[in-house]
């Protein structure tokens, strides 16, 4: 329990100077490379794989401060 507590705690203290950061960047129409270094990590980029007839690429970018944001898809 007290280790689960901890990882929560932890990342609550990562994701606040997230959220700090990204609301500069509220009004922005058009990201720039600036912009871009300041909010992503890294961005990495999968295989292209078939199926069905049709081309797959994952890509998973991974943000500063809170790492990869896990996409809800149906």
């Amino acid at each position: 329990m007290a280790l689960s507590l901890r990882r929560s705690n932890e990342q609550e203290s990562d994701v606040r100077p997230f959220i700090r950061e990204i609301r500069q960047y509220a009004t922005v129409r058009e990201l720039d490379e600036g912009i871009l270094n300041r909010l992503i990590s890294r961005i990495l980029v999968g295989e292209v794989k078939k199926v069905g007839g049709e081309k797959f690429q994952e890509i998973k970018i991974i943000y500063n401060f809170v790492g990869e944001i896990l996409a809800v898809t149906e």
